[in-house]
Formats: C-alpha cells, sequence, structure tokens
C-alpha cells in the first residue's frame, strides 16, 4: 500500500532551512490531486535509502530530500515528486535519460479505485506531475488488470492529461487486485514499471445501498454503548468505500472487497438481537475509528490477539493513521512488530493536545488482550504527542521512543519511564531531540540517545531496527525481574 508524503512542519521545528533549488513544474497542481502519487514516490525513495550502503550517495540525498520538505509545505507537488524520482534514482545508482525522467514524470490513475465485476473497462488518467528539461519522446504503456493488458501509445505531441479505457479481465471472483502499468519507449518499453490498487466486487451499488440503509438505522437506534468503537468504525468504513467507488484512489491502496465484507459482516452482527462486535478477537490489518471529545478518531491497527506488547505509533505532520504501516521505510515498523507477534496501533495525529484517551484506555485490549507492556513510538508532531500522552498514561507504559521531537513542557511525570531518543545529524529538529534528552538524564530517567546520519524524515526507518532491539532487551529485563 502507499501512502501520501507524510513530511513534518518545519514550523514545529521553529526554524527555516536553506534549501538548494528545485526546479518547479510548468504549474504545481492542487495537493490532494497528487497526494497519492507522492506516497508512492516516497515508498520508492525509503527503498532505495534502506538499500544504499554507499556513505556518499546517502549524504548527497540528504540536502534533496530536505529542499522536498520545503516544497511539500509551499504546495508545490510536481517540485517534490520531481526531487523523490530523481533522488531515489541517484541512490540507487540508476543513470537516467530523457526517456527515463519523463517515465518517470507520469502519472497513471484510475478514475475510480472499485469497481463492479460486471464492468469490463475501467477510465485511466495518464497525466505528469512535472516538466522535464527535455523533449518528450514517444511513450508506451502497457496498462494490464489482470490478465487483460491495453496498449497505449503517446507521440511527443499527444495532449496530456490523456484518456483510456482499459480492458478488465472477465472475472468470476470478487478480488482486490491492481492495475500494473508499465512504461517505457518503443526501443525500450520497459523503463518503469509500478502499480495502482483496484478492487472488484460483485452487486457493489446494491450492497454499499443495503449498508448504507443499516447504518442510518443503527444510528436512530444505536446497539449498546460498549459497541461505540464499531459504531464509529461502520461510518467511517461507509465512507472510505463510498469514496473509492466514486473516485480514485486518494491516499493509498485499500482492500476494498475485504473491507466490503467485513464492514457488512459488523453491521449484521450490530443489527442481531442482542447486538454484537466483529471486531474483538480479530488478527490481522484494521481499519477503525474510535469516538473521542473531539469526534470519531481514525486508527490503523494491526492485531495480534496472542501479543504481548503492544505498540502505539504517532505520525508527523501532514501523514495520517497510514503513514507508519506505508511509508516510514515502506511500513519496517509493521514487519519489526510482525516478526515479533507484537500489535500495533497508528491513529490520526493533529495536535498534541487532541483526546489520545481511547487509542490508550480501549484499543489494547481490542487488538491484543494478553497484552501485558505497551510502547509509544512518535516522529516530530508525533514525538510531541507521545510526550504529552505518555506524561498522562505513565504508570501504563514500559517506555516512550520519540523521534525528532522536542519537549514542550513539563517531564516530571516521566522519570521513571525509559525513553529512547533518536534524531538525524543533519536534522532541524537535532538541538531539540538533544534538549530532550538532556532534560531527561538530568531527572533521572533511563535515557538512551542516538543520532543518525539522516535528515528528519528518513531517520525514522534507520532507527526504527535499535529502537526495536532497545525495547526486546526491556521486555526481557522486565519479564526476569
Amino acid at each position: 500500500m502507499r501512502v501520501m508524503l507524510g513530511m513534518v512542519s518545519l514550523a514545529l521545528a521553529g526554524v527555516v532551512l536553506a534549501a538548494p533549488s528545485v526546479q518547479g513544474p510548468s504549474g504545481p497542481i492542487r495537493f490532494a490531486e497528487g497526494r497519492y502519487e507522492l506516497g508512492r514516490r516516497t515508498r520508492a525513495l525509503e527503498r532505495a535509502w534502506m538499500q544504499c550502503r554507499d556513505p556518499e550517495r546517502r549524504a548527497a540525498a540528504i540536502p534533496r530530500v530536505q529542499a522536498a520538505v520545503l516544497g511539500f509545505f509551499s504546495g508545490n507537488t510536481g517540485a517534490v515528486a520531481q526531487v523523490l524520482d530523481e533522488t531515489a534514482a541517484a541512490l540507487g545508482n540508476q543513470p537516467l535519460e530523457a526517456a527515463d525522467r519523463w517515465a518517470m514524470s507520469l502519472s497513471v490513475t484510475p478514475a475510480r479505485a472499485l469497481l463492479d465485476l460486471r464492468e469490463t473497462a475501467c477510465e485511466v488518467v495518464i497525466n505528469t506531475l512535472y516538466e522535464v528539461t527535455a523533449p518528450r519522446p514517444e511513450l508506451v504503456l502497457q496498462l494490464r488488470v489482470g490478465r487483460q493488458t491495453t496498449n497505449v501509445r503517446l507521440s511527443p505531441q499527444a495532449a496530456l492529461p490523456h484518456r483510456v479505457r482499459v480492458a478488465c479481465e472477465p472475472a468470476r471472483q470478487e478480488a482486490d487486485t491492481s492495475l500494473d502499468i508499465v512504461v517505457g519507449t518503443p526501443d525500450a518499453p520497459a523503463r518503469r514499471s509500478w502499480r495502482v490498487g483496484l478492487s472488484r466486487a460483485r452487486d457493489l451499488d446494491r450492497r454499499l445501498a443495503a449498508l448504507q440503509t443499516a447504518t442510518a438505522e443503527l444510528t436512530k437506534t444505536p446497539p449498546p454503548d460498549a459497541l461505540d468503537v464499531d459504531m464509529a468504525t461502520l461510518s467511517s468504513r461507509l465512507a472510505m468505500l463510498k469514496s473509492m467507488r466514486e473516485s480514485a484512489p486518494a491516499e493509498t491502496d485499500v482492500p476494498g472487497v475485504r473491507l466490503l465484507q467485513d464492514t457488512e459482516a459488523m453491521a449484521q452482527q450490530l443489527r442481531a438481537k442482542p447486538a454484537a462486535s466483529t471486531l474483538a478477537g480479530r488478527q490481522g490489518e484494521l481499519f477503525l475509528s474510535v469516538p473521542t471529545a473531539k469526534g470519531p478518531l481514525p486508527v490503523r491497527a494491526l492485531a495480534v490477539p496472542e501479543a504481548p506488547v503492544v505498540v502505539v505509533a504517532f505520525h508527523g505532520a501532514g501523514g495520517s493513521e497510514n503513514m507508519f504501516f506505508d511509508s516510514y521505510g515502506d511500513g519496517e515498523i509493521v514487519r519489526l512488530c510482525r516478526a515479533r507477534r507484537w500489535a500495533l496501533i497508528c491513529p490520526r495525529v493533529t495536535s498534541p493536545l487532541d483526546d489520545y484517551s481511547p487509542v490508550i484506555e480501549r484499543l489494547p485490549a481490542l487488538v491484543a488482550p494478553r497484552a501485558t507492556r505497551l510502547f509509544i513510538v512518535g516522529h516530530s508532531l508525533g514525538a510531541a504527542t507521545t510526550l504529552a500522552v505518555a506524561a498522562r498514561y505513565a504508570d501504563r507504559l514500559a517506555g516512550i521512543a520519540p523521534i525528532s521531537g522536542r519537549a514542550l513542557g513539563s517531564l516530571s511525570a516521566l522519570k521513571a519511564v525509559p525513553a529512547f531518543v533518536s534524531a538525524g545529524t543533519k536534522d532541524f529538529s537535532r538541538p531539540g531531540s538533544e534538549q530532550l534528552a538532556e532534560r531527561l538524564r538530568a531527572q533521572g530517567t533511563p535515557t538512551t540517545f542516538k543520532l543518525y546520519e539522516a535528515e528528519h524524515l528518513l531517520v525514522v526507518p534507520d532507527a526504527l531496527p535499535d529502537i526495536f532491539a532497545w525495547m526486546d532487551a526491556l521486555v526481557r529485563g522486565q519479564n526476569r525481574s
């Protein structure tokens, strides 16, 4: 799955970076239109960063990523996409011809992310996110759904955006599949390839209408208060499914068929007499929503009923509940949790002052009822949120790991909570992280501090393996005591 570029707010750090010049596109596209594409490119950059072991190439990438941060918050989506593409190629030591650059610049977007099985084609929009300073060659595209391939040729004079109907392979079984894209030139037809999530469901509109009716009925006569997480989740999932039916992927690839089937089962159980939850005892990834004082809070979780440990992860500004699952090292924290059979909870973060009490008080028992250890990890704005939440729930925590954050208030409540503080050497939040570590140590908090040769975004995948090794040691030590 792919998620948006989760850059963190420069205003949070209170500093301004001097960034290298970035050549912009002919005109920046609106942010919402480029959110999915930025996410796809960010994941490619993070994969290239994690695979690159050349210190010189990594060092050269850092100022370019810093420039992408500035471009993101100035709204210049095209410029950001170009920097991400070129930086990922440089990290992989890939030489780029003009045709490669044009192939990289393309976005290929299905008009809708959720189709009915009876539909034999899907509309796809081909466009560029930025202009390349070289004549455009003839481009050839292979667009495949299942085993059905539609070939497209774009001459140098072809107007963009270009719309095409892509044939869908006839299918009997509904499935979460993909639009597979291969872009090249007549002499090299496979210069770049990627895929976009696409779901195909049976009797889709009838089922969505039935879900709409069930949700409306349950809203009028809600089930018991103990099932309020189920109700909030039902409403948010219905909104997600309707959006997927009506429009292109907005942020990330969502398994629409699995989500539809799961939501139908949830509605059925909530309408039963007596009403019952379908969330308790679940295994695997869940899209949730929890009620808070400010309204429903979206959450993405990895449920592991037998897990001994739950990790709560708060993302940085500009991200969402999908950030730790789909970005930050291409989902590095999910791999680390899966390897240990630990559960993971990732709520949406907009402010450290928001109400995250259900995340701590209710969700651990839902996703990992046997867990006896709770850790919090947070990045940038999420690091500030980590400190705020930890101060309130210090007695429940086995440890905290704020990455690229700083303390905005008193730390006295955290005196007995072990902390792993980290930042990048070229991270604008480094001074705040160093001060945070010093303040924790001064009050006697068991504190580990580590710097990584990275900037503010890419420090996260570099730090996570060490953070999990630190958590492993704490769990082993506590188990022996």
